[in-house]
């Protein structure tokens, strides 16, 4: 028998502990596959090489395959922790350690080739559906199904070269142990776990002080990193320290310790704490992060109306100078073609004055009576100035790092004149960005400027169904031309769909990686709970030959399981929802209602899951007890 030979055998007959790291790794290339059909299809290619999808996709595509690659790592790190004790016996029959590295090394490619060719596979059969589902997203003629023989080359590419770095650090994970170390594998006899009660105290309040800073929108410098470094570093010490000297404190009640089965399950899930700390730590992480980005891909994609309604108030923008000789041909475009799609609307001129300023942008001032005009307009309340006096318009959206703030007798110069700024307006009233500075002046102070740099007049189209009037807007941008000297056009159906479909995909790609990270947790548990199957058995057959019911076992089991399993999801949704209240400082709209729906799926998904995993679990671990 060749050394190959003895390879493909050593697979043939160990079939079932293969089987989890070859549906991990047919998973990965799945889903890597399905990316990469979207990515290299034809019509894609055509009509949005250069633009957000592509790249979109693209990044999607590099994010799964570095997931790809670390998480395939972590099932052959588990896979070969369960071979241990094959390993020190083929040591011991004359194995050397090259012969080792070289075993490792066909096993991963002939289990690397029958995933590539069941992922590629499954993946052709699901690729029709996964394409209609994304001309859905992209909002184009149905995506016609092609052979993708670019996205088969791509993944079986990527995938031979990360299998290749799998191969060569896989061993590894076994070069350095003795032979009576492989031999015992997960059989060594464990030290009694050991947990300081301050470093308990500082695992909570390492999370307590990131938990602290985003309540209280503390501005420190690099602020994410260092809240995402407290509450990871936190997390890492609630389990393995905190969870430890909870769980032996308990052993010191006697009353709780030693009722009914309590011992027993208590006294092992010190043990299983401590051993699954890191684990529990990483999953705890990862749903973290995929609950965090879903959450907040779907309340920013659910937001956009909203958020282009504040960024332009006024759907239409024209903005007239002195010198604009096509005002009237222009005014009279955007009505008619407003008119040809059968759009309502209401028209309403203000005029402006521009100030020269510091900034990139002018400075820019509205009368009383002009501003008044806006403000009804859009339902919001009227101001009223006496001479000397101005109000400050924020030419931004409401958001938290663009409020403004003023001193008590703070005073503003305006060409000739020295106002005294008496409050201050928060929402924008013009397209974002369209000033430096806005002002509101009383009429009088407004009508007497003469120090100015342009007057001109603002014209404003309100458009109830301002979503409906991207044909509009786009046969206006054709012809209206461009002449920045002598007028400004603006619009924001001109961006809506843009931005819509950009965020649509963002959405769809952020959420297929999420729910990809959320299966990947689960995943990182049932391997674990897997590895420790036959030491586990071991341990319940001793049990049920003292004494113990079948029942107890099942509720011991149970008790563990549960503990071990939504710990992780219940810390997880508690930094998920400090998390997105970090975010929420980004955008302007709330995202607690969009999110509170997706935490309620996940939590939901993950409950499901374990419905599922305990019967097969407890099957494994009573048979032959």
């Amino acid at each position: 028998m060749t050394f190959l030979q003895f390879a493909i055998k050593n697979v043939q007959r160990n079939y079932k502990a293969y089987l989890a790291y070859f549906l991990s790794s047919t998973f990965s290339i799945l889903v890597f596959f399905l990316f990469a059909v979207n990515l290299f299809h034809p019509m894609i290619g055509e009509n949005f090489t250069s633009g957000p999808v592509h790249a979109v996709l693209s990044t999607g595509e590099v994010a799964i395959s570095i997931f790809s690659l670390l998480f395939i790592l972590y099932s052959v790190g588990t896979f070969l922790k369960m071979r241990s004790g094959e390993f020190g016996l083929l040591t011991i029959l004359g194995a050397t350690r090259k012969q080792l590295n070289r075993l490792i090394l066909l096993e991963n490619i002939i289990i690397g080739l029958a995933a590539m060719v069941t992922g590629i596979t499954t993946g052709l059969f699901l690729s029709k559906y996964f394409l209609m589902f994304a001309s859905m997203i992209l909002e184009v003629p149905e995506l016609e199904f092609y052979m993708p023989v670019k996205a088969i080359i791509f993944t079986i590419t990527c995938f031979l070269i990360i299998f290749v770095l799998i191969s060569i650090l896989a061993p590894f994970a076994v070069r350095s142990k003795e032979i009576i170390e492989l031999l015992k594998g997960n059989r060594k006899p464990k030290e009694p776990p050991k947990a300081s009660i301050w470093l308990s105290i500082a695992g909570l309040i390492l999370m307590a002080a990131g938990y602290i800073i985003v309540v209280l929108e503390m501005d420190i410098p690099f602020g994410y990193g260092v809240v995402a470094i407290l509450v990871s570093a936190g997390t890492y010490l609630f389990y393995s320290q905190f969870s430890v000297f909870t769980l032996m404190r308990l052993t010191s009640l006697p009353t709780l310790f030693f009722r009914k089965t309590n011992l027993l399950w208590i006294s092992d899930l010190v043990y299983r704490m401590k051993d699954n700390a890191r684990l529990l730590f990483v999953v705890t992480i990862t749903c973290a992060l995929s609950f965090t980005t879903m959450a907040t891909f779907f309340s920013v994609y659910q937001t956009v109306d909203e958020e282009y309604a504040k960024s332009y108030p006024i759907p239409f923008n024209y903005s007239s100078y002195s010198s604009d000789v096509q005002r009237e041909n222009n005014l009279s475009l955007i009505s008619s073609k407003l008119d040809e799609e059968g759009l309502s609307y209401r028209i309403v001129s203000v005029p402006f004055l521009e100030f020269d300023s510091d900034l990139s942008q002018k400075t820019g001032a509205l009368s009383t009576q002009g501003y008044n005009r806006l403000a009804e307009l859009l339902n919001r309340e009227p101001l009223q100035l006496k001479s000397g006096e101005a109000i400050e318009v924020s030419t931004w959206t409401n958001k938290a790092d663009s409020r403004i703030t003023i001193q008590e007798n703070e005073t503003v110069h305006l060409g000739s004149d020295t106002l005294r700024l008496i409050g201050v307006v928060q929402d924008n009233i013009f397209p974002e960005g369209s000033f430096g500075n806005l002002y509101v002046l009383n009429d009088s102070d407004f009508e007497k400027q003469d120090s100015v740099l342009n007057k001109g007049v603002y014209y404003g189209y309100s458009v109830p169904d301002w979503t409906e009037a991207s044909t509009a807007a786009e046969k206006i941008s054709a012809q209206i031309g461009s002449d920045w000297d002598a007028f400004k056009y603006r619009s924001s159906p001109d961006w809506y769909q843009t931005d819509k479909l950009t965020y649509k995909l963002i959405l769809f790609v952020g959420s297929f990686i999420s729910i990809v990270f959320f299966i990947a947790a689960g995943s990182f548990i049932y391997f674990r709970f897997y590895t420790d199957v036959q030491e586990e058995k071991g341990k319940y057959r001793n049990l049920r030959k003292i004494g113990m019911t079948i029942r107890e076992v099942k509720k011991i089991i149970t008790v563990q399981l549960a503990i071990l399993f939504f710990i992780p999801i219940f810390l997880a949704t508690l930094h998920s929802v400090f998390a997105l209240q970090l975010l929420q400082r980004l955008i302007s709209v709330s995202i607690g209602s969009y999110a509170s729906i997706i935490l309620i799926f996940f939590l939901v998904a993950w409950f499901i899951y374990f419905l599922l995993l305990r019967p097969r679990y407890l099957r494994s671990l009573l048979e032959e007890t």
